[in-house]
């Protein structure tokens, strides 16, 4: 490893070069600049580390630019001319960096040939996290660490992610005394928040200095306290000359300190504010203090430093598409005085409303990015015409009151409201405006408290008449609704929103609500009419889509989409991002969208350096331009107008067994004690196999005590296995029946289980009472049509590809996995196939991340294929059979299970499985007769309703199993299966 001093000295002899050599012309100098700052760290040149000079990169205009210099995945630079004011070209280097993926670089770099700014966008969206001379640099290069060769973590002089985390932490320790203390909640409240917008404000300008700092230190006794810092507040209510201890002291507004919050501060509340009073509040990011602070009140053993916030980067996915795309896209193909004047009036009056803004975070950074939309406006009219004085603003501006919130805590509320009053100041500061920042706005008319859905008399909640709708409604899932919120919440919301399936998740009534509340999107007003919100995974599956994005993309389009990502913010989620547009008119629909999908991390030349005090994304997200994203948020063939076919009833489809209690599962150990009890016993004791079993050993590892449809009386024959269940199961399923609490215990995982019975609430435990010796659910349709055939098909239930084996029908199947009382290879052919893969794909359900096999959305609209010649079957069987020969001699002699053999088919090079698939698929897509060129989900869409429409009338079609017109289908039930 290089030493100190060598790096320094290698440094200092890159910027004497460029003292000697670089007149800072960004087209002829850039690249050998960059060449030779890659030697000043230790490399050969940029080619030798694998960085690449000018490359495409697609614009928020839909065209093409060219980054400088590309290095993944470590940083990306982008050189100005020197004298540059590096301020006004953040956007292109972030858009840069957003659209670098897969394997996108940590970091990015602005240069003018004399300074380098550095931007971590993972932890700090608009701010460098450090800025270094290029004098200076053989002496600060820590904030640039990550050039070296070696991996090396990277020192910030400006990390501000740390700094709002120290504040807010005081501040919220403060709050917590107060409460603690029995001090009037609301005045606490109001006390802190004046507090946070006195101390923002000797730090930003808006005050004298230390003005904060210095009544502090005066105050000597809990009376001081009330007089200095309640007088503080006055004078900041109060319009007019002020004398005395607070003369010079201006007036901020009558909406926050309208009741200036007058306490006697104990010596720890006081030493707190005093400690608070170091930090350089300049330095607070309001994007994230305000969710950090808001949920660190009230929790002693939770400070700040643990509370996670929704990261700025992660805003940008809604606010980027909903609301820069289309102003930038205007702002700069506008080629006239009088265009950019109008697009000026426009700016100014447009509105944005978060229906759910917690603490104002995406309307902080909403307003953030408008201003600078606005700014730009301004710097081409006074750049590009002559007739334009920069110094002249002719219009009115942009300021907080254009931003609209609606939140049920009343303190985020509060919150939001304060963060919005420090926007403008911190816009003035970043984009040298001329505007008045005092008096703060007074927003108590744009903010509402509530709930934004429906109101106590079952009434739908006004909401604000805006041009767009940003935000992220709470992720709470369809089953969690009713416990969480009560029941009769519940009845009022469907109530007042029958539109929305029962079975939705939560969120979905906000993305509908917000579409149904747009005003249209027109030629005339190509601004209004946008939403962008985050929601749930289910968002684009089952009820859900049913209720929100289906009706979204029949009213426009969603014009960029994010699949799925984990969310940064407070709940431990994965979600799903929709940005839209509200028309009619077809020509104002972008020709290609955006669709941004979670993928694993490449793994690069150097591994991805980490930044301050957190670590980079352990994801990834790809994008690919697309003709459409449909209400899946998929650009596949959108498969939802398939239709269930009533010929794939005649097989036998479900989800295994659910137990219910952990006493009806034996191990080897507790089965032996039964059987010696009486051999008898082995009629109730039945091989048990979980999806894990199949994927892992293929040998069921447990048993299964089940009385299957044997009465009371019945049952006695048993004496002591009923004995087991008597004193392990009744006095439980006693105990869940006395009442009936507004949940659904058994909502995790029962495939059968319908709205009505969620709607019951655990009405369910009185039916496992009155039968409390049998499974919760042993769904004995299933268990009988297995029973009836030799083998059955099965596969996992929650799965990225379905993997299908055979199963000895004396096992039982767990309810983690999918079963199919089908026994021949041509099913297991079919089943297994690409195609029917893909189908799973487009129709599945969601749990987390992670896709799930659902019988009705899956299998019984899966068309099978409607002419296949008797060849044309035992091809597919004999594939089939090939397949799973080649997985038994794998298990066998090399010990390898199912899910570890799957998993080399994402690796590269040969591999038998994945040639004996291709055999499979082949055969399958003859006896399908599709095109190999055409989209296979559009060939089975369009066979669903050919089969939907010969079946209703009446025709002959073709379902699940062997073909009826095959001779001796008995010939294609094998043997194979996984067995005791």
């Amino acid at each position: 490893m290089v030493g100190s001093a060598e790096k320094t000295a290698n440094l200092k002899t890159f910027v004497q070069w460029a003292a000697k050599h670089i007149t800072g012309d960004e087209k002829g100098e850039a690249q050998v600049f960059l060449d030779r700052l890659f030697q000043g760290f230790g490399w050969e040149g940029f080619k030798e580390a694998n960085a690449f000079c000018e490359l495409r990169v697609k614009n928020t205009n839909g065209g093409t630019s060219f980054a400088d210099l590309v290095w993944k995945p470590v940083v990306v630079i982008e050189m100005k001319k020197r004298g540059t004011d590096l301020n006004k070209h953040y956007s292109q280097a972030f858009t840069y960096w957003t659209r670098l993926v897969p394997n996108r670089p940590r970091f990015a770099i602005l240069c003018n040939f004399d300074e380098f700014w550095i931007y971590d966008f993972e932890t700090q969206l608009d701010t460098p996290v450090d800025k270094v001379l290029l004098k200076d640099l053989p002496t600060r290069f820590g904030p640039l660490n990550f050039m070296f060769p070696e991996d090396v973590k990277p020192i910030f002089g400006n990390h501000q992610e740390t700094v709002t985390r120290k504040a807010a932490d005081k501040l919220a320790a403060c709050f917590n005394s107060l409460i603690a203390r029995k001090v009037d909640q609301p005045l606490a409240q109001r006390f802190i928040l004046q507090m946070l917008m006195a101390l923002f404000s000797e730090d930003i300008g808006l005050l004298d200095k230390y003005v904060v700092t210095r009544l502090l230190d005066d105050c000597k006794t809990p009376q001081d306290t009330y007089d200095l810092l309640g007088g503080l507040f006055t004078a900041m209510n109060t319009n007019g000359v002020k004398g005395g201890r607070f003369k010079g002291v201006p007036y901020f507004n009558g909406g926050l300190f309208a009741q200036p919050a007058m306490i006697e501060l104990t010596d720890t509340e006081k030493s707190l504010l005093r400690t608070a009073s170091d930090f350089d509040w300049s330095k607070v990011r309001p994007e994230i203090f305000g969710t950090i602070f808001e949920h660190s009140l009230g929790k002693e053993q939770r400070h700040a430093q643990g509370a996670h916030y929704t990261s700025p980067v992660d805003i940008m996915k809604v606010v980027g598409p909903t609301i820069v795309a289309p102003w930038t896209e205007r702002i700069e193909t506008t080629s006239t005085l009088d265009g950019l004047k109008k697009l000026l009036a426009r700016i100014e009056s447009f509105t944005v409303l978060d229906p759910a803004c917690g603490s104002g975070n995406f309307l902080y950074v909403a307003y953030r990015e408008l201003k600078r939309l606005e700014a730009r406006i301004y710097e081409r009219m006074a750049t590009e015409y002559k007739s334009v004085d920069p110094n002249q603003r002719p219009f009115g501006f942009v300021s907080a009151a254009n931003f609209y919130g609606m939140d049920v805590n009343p303190f985020a509320v509060d919150i939001a409201k304060a963060t919005m009053m420090l926007a403008h100041k911190l816009a003035i500061d970043e984009l040298h405006i001329s505007e008045s920042a005092l008096p703060l706005d007074n927003l108590d008319a744009n903010f509402k408290v509530g709930d934004a859905l429906v109101q106590a008399d079952g009434t739908r909640t006004e909401w604000f008449e805006t041009d767009v709708i940003v935000g992220n409604p709470p992720f709470l899932g369809s089953k969690l609704v009713k416990r969480m919120l009560g029941t009769s919440y519940v009845n009022r919301l469907r109530k007042a929103y029958p539109e929305v399936p029962g079975m939705a998740d939560f969120c979905v009534y906000w993305f509908r609500r917000a579409n149904d509340n747009l005003k249209p999107c027109t030629s005339a007003d190509p601004f209004a009419g946008r939403a962008g919100l985050v929601g749930t995974q289910a968002v684009r599956s089952n009820a859900s889509r049913l209720g929100g994005l289906d009706q979204i993309v029949a009213s426009g389009a969603i014009i960029e989409a994010v699949e799925n990502q984990p969310w940064s913010g407070e709940a431990n989620v994965n979600v799903s991002i929709a940005n839209w547009i509200k028309t009619e008119q077809a020509t104002l629909l972008p020709k290609t969208r955006r669709l941004w999908f979670k993928v694993d991390p490449v793994k690069g030349a150097k591994a991805k350096p980490q930044a301050g005090d957190q670590n980079p994304a352990d994801y990834e997200l790809d994008m690919r331009e697309v003709p459409f994203i449909n209400s899946s948020l998929s650009d596949l063939t959108d498969v939802t107008g398939a239709k269930a076919l009533a010929i794939n009833a005649t097989a036998v489809v479900g989800q295994g067994l659910t137990p219910g209690h952990s006493a009806f599962v034996l191990t080897d150990e507790e089965r032996g004690t039964l059987m010696a009890a009486s051999k008898k016993n082995a009629d109730v004791i039945h091989p048990y196999m979980i999806g894990d079993d199949a994927l892992s050993t293929g040998k069921p590892a447990r048993w299964l005590l089940d009385f299957e449809r044997k009465t009371i009386v019945e049952a006695q024959a048993y004496p002591v296995p009923l004995k087991r269940i008597q004193d392990q199961v009744l006095p439980d399923r006693m105990e869940k029946a006395k009442a009936l609490p507004d949940r659904d215990e058994d909502a995790q995982g029962n495939d059968d289980g319908d709205e009505d019975e969620v709607k019951k609430g655990r009405a369910h435990h009185q039916a496992f009472l009155a039968k409390w010796w049998q499974l919760s659910y042993g769904r004995p349709k299933l268990s009988e049509a297995v029973a009836s055939i030799p083998r059955y098909l099965a596969c996992s239930r929650v799965t990225k590809r379905p993997i299908f084996f055979f199963v000895d029908s004396a096992i039982k199947p767990g309810d983690a996995m999918q079963v199919f009382a089908l026994a021949d290879d041509y099913s297991f052919g079919i089943l297994q196939s690409d195609v029917h893969w893909q189908w799973f794909i487009a129709k599945c359900g969601k749990l987390t991340e992670r896709p799930r096999y659902n019988g009705d959305s899956v299998f019984h609209t899966f068309p099978w294929p409607q002419a296949p010649t008797a060849a044309m079957v035992t091809a597919i069987a004999n594939a089939g059979k090939a397949v799973r020969t080649l997985r038994a001699e794998a298990a066998e002699k090399q010990g390898i299970g199912l899910r570890a053999l799957y998993r080399t088919l994402d690796l590269p090079g040969k591999n038998p499985l994945r040639e004996a698939h291709e055999v499979l698929n082949a055969a399958v897509m003859k006896a399908y007769g599709f095109a190999a060129k055409k989209p296979i989900l559009q060939q089975l869409l369009d066979l669903n309703l050919k089969v939907a429409d010969r079946s209703a009338k009446g025709e002959p079609v073709l379902g699940p199993g062997v073909p009826s017109s095959y001779k001796n289908p008995s010939n294609l039930i094998s043997s194979d299966c996984f067995s005791t």
